[in-house]
């Protein structure tokens, strides 16, 4: 299940793209060529391969005529993960294939540990074949915070939120989101706080309130709230489906295209889930789907 502490954050780099380039510029000090767009590309990374690969997000960054000319794959990490070490250079290499461009890593770690961890050379096996990735942790985006404009620093607040959900610390970036919210449009505001709200403390969601004059509850209830709501539903129901092609794969059982193409185009959760109870113990997708 897709959680808002993880998800939240990936939406964040999906809104605006440009922020995974700043963030490796400003705070890892990164060289990166000259572009003059930048947008969001699938996070779907399988290239003909019965094995499904999927990263949290992927910006692509063009020149003039529309030639990529480097792309950023970004994850949010929030706990070791021994399997990264294997993904994650299948990531970069499958989308470099794709898109014939330099391509670059960054982790976003929600704690110390998490990152010193992600900072660790990865040995593929031929000498110098060695990645290592990009990584911001709690300090660097807490830092970041006060180098942005208003516009920008309000998701990297809402990023640093996302690891200090507590104490001073959290009342303080609370507070100082709840300025920058008020420096944009109130459609961007209402937007920017609808994320915020799912990660911050009960504690700095009221500091928050005090600035928005509207309540958490005011703004579900609202027609942003609601299509705010839907996105997140639509996002959860990719992660189970997720979830369910992957078990089908763990346990051997082949899928067909037409199995495949029924279990992605799904737009009922309940269906999905006794999918997933059917596939603990089914031998075919023909018992699973049935």
């Amino acid at each position: 299940m897709v959680s808002h502490p993880h998800e939240i954050p990936i939406r964040l780099f999906q809104n605006r793209p440009e922020l995974a380039a700043e963030l490796l510029v400003k705070r890892v000090g990164a060289d990166l060529p000259a572009y003059a767009s930048a947008e969001s590309e699938s996070e779907a990374l399988t290239d003909n391969d019965p094995i499904e690969l999927n990263c949290d997000n992927v910006s692509v960054f063009r020149d003039a005529v529309g030639n990529a000319v480097y792309a950023i794959i970004t994850e949010v990490q929030r706990s070791e993960d021994a399997a990264k070490s294997f993904s994650w250079p299948m990531y970069l290499t499958i989308l470099r294939k794709r898109l014939q461009c330099p391509v670059r890593l960054l982790v976003v770690c929600t704690d110390d540990a998490t990152a010193h961890w992600a900072r660790r050379p990865i040995e593929i096996g031929p000498p110098g074949f060695t990645l290592l990735a990009d990584v911001i942790g709690p300090e660097e985006l807490i830092q970041a915070t006060d180098e942005q404009e208003a516009h920008e620093a309000a998701e990297l607040l809402i990023l640093a939120a996302a690891m200090v959900r507590k104490g001073p610390q959290g009342d303080s970036m609370a507070h100082a989101l709840g300025r920058r919210l008020n420096e944009l449009s109130e459609a961007e505001r209402r937007k920017y706080a609808g994320w915020a709200w799912r990660l911050l403390s009960q504690e700095a969601c009221r500091v928050l309130e005090e600035y928005m004059s509207l309540t958490y509850q005011e703004y579900l209830e609202s027609p942003a709230g609601q299509l705010e709501l839907r996105g997140e539903r639509r996002g959860e129901l990719r992660g189970e489906i997720r979830a369910l092609l992957k078990l089908v794969e763990l346990r051997g059982i082949e899928v067909s295209a037409e199995a495949r193409e029924r279990i992605e185009s799904c737009t009922d959760s309940g269906q999905v889930e006794r999918w997933f109870a059917r596939a603990v113990e089914a031998s075919s997708i023909d018992q699973i789907l049935r």
